[in-house]
């Protein structure tokens, strides 16, 4: 036995712009953080925060100095690298999956980050997101690391030329120096457009970003 479930506004929206996304040449690097010193940094806090907001911070500062990986590719005649970070983090709401941006995060503080975090995780209760809220977005970053996904990769939003997903901290054995040891890992995936982003471009990039999060608060 089964039934019709119409689609909502939203889900048909998405539906469309996951089709275009799809269209894009896609590729994924991965990447192993040892989160040693990112936990170590995030208990030293005066203010508690989540390590997404943590994340989206270091995210944008290296975006910052990595504009490639910040581009839109725009039909085929050319690429607009653009000079705000507008951070996209992809929420799961009420109505569905949503992805509103922290705009210009690149000049953020920490602090100005981790309010901005507490108002998007208030409205993804209800979903009632504006417009305004949801466009502009030059970069996604997508956590399911708190519903227990160790690594997945991620579908690319047109015109973005980059999207990055985090999987769960976890336990990890390792040789070190001659030794066994368990160090706490998180694993990140980049996946790129391959028409705006080679291997070598999204490889600096990837390991600059976890040689960040590694020294953090070092």
């Amino acid at each position: 036995m089964s039934r019709e479930k119409k689609l909502s506004p939203l889900g048909k929206s998405m539906g469309r712009q996951m089709a275009k996304s799809w269209e894009a040449p896609q590729f994924s690097l991965f990447s192993v953080v040892n989160c040693k010193n990112l936990i170590r940094y995030r208990n030293s806090l005066p203010v508690k925060m989540s390590y997404t907001t943590i994340l989206v911070k270091t995210l944008a500062d290296t975006l910052a100095e990595y504009p490639l990986l910040n581009s839109s590719w725009d039909d085929g005649t050319k690429l607009i690298e653009h000079e705000e970070v507008n951070m996209g983090i992809a929420v799961d709401t009420k109505r569905g999956l949503m992805v509103p941006v922290i705009k210009e995060a690149e000049q953020k503080s920490l602090e100005e980050i981790h309010e901005a975090m507490n108002g998007i995780k208030e409205k993804s209760k209800k979903g009632n997101f504006n417009m305004e809220e949801l466009s502009g977005g030059t970069f996604i970053l997508s956590n399911l690391g708190m519903l227990n996904i160790s690594a997945f990769t991620a579908i690319v939003n047109a015109p973005n030329a980059a999207i990055l997903s985090v999987g769960k901290m976890k336990d990890e054995p390792v040789i070190e120096q001659g030794e066994l040891s368990v160090w706490k890992t998180m694993t990140l995936c980049l996946n790129m457009d391959h028409r705006v982003v080679d291997g070598a471009a999204g490889a600096k990039f990837l390991t600059e970003l976890v040689r960040r999060l590694e020294e953090i608060g070092s």
